[in-house]
């Protein structure tokens, strides 16, 4: 049995969640994909899950995307999304060792960087 990576998905607008969830399981092969619309309750599934990989937007209501990101284990790919640039601090993106994509996402960026985790995440066949 091989193993699935997790990604967990994080965005205020439904429309930005369903299509980067839409875009990844039509370009990963070996990928469970969770989105979330709510910050407080991606916080909640964050807290009680095992994920690889985290995708969320900055600006969001109630915690945003930094916040999301502060108490994940190191292992765990993270990619901040954003249409507001000036307000991210990177010298807070390199502590936590995220990427940044401002929106509109760059969609094969994205693949790119799932399907090098699955690569990592997965034996070769």
């Amino acid at each position: 049995m091989r193993k699935r990576l997790e990604v967990v998905i994080v965005d205020d607008e439904v429309q930005i969640t369903e299509l980067l969830k839409t875009y990844l399981q039509c370009s990963s092969k070996h990928s469970n994909i969770h989105t979330f619309n709510d910050s407080i309750e991606a916080r909640t599934y964050l807290s009680n899950n095992k994920i690889d990989v985290l995708i969320t937007d900055y600006k969001m209501p109630k915690c945003n995307g930094l916040q999301l990101m502060e108490n994940l284990d190191p292992s765990v790919k993270k990619i901040l999304i954003s249409g507001f640039v000036s307000e991210i601090a990177e010298e807070r993106l390199q502590k936590l060792d995220a990427i940044f994509f401002e929106k509109p996402v760059p969609m094969k960026a994205l693949g790119s960087i799932i399907s090098d985790q699955e690569k990592k995440l997965l034996p070769s066949d």
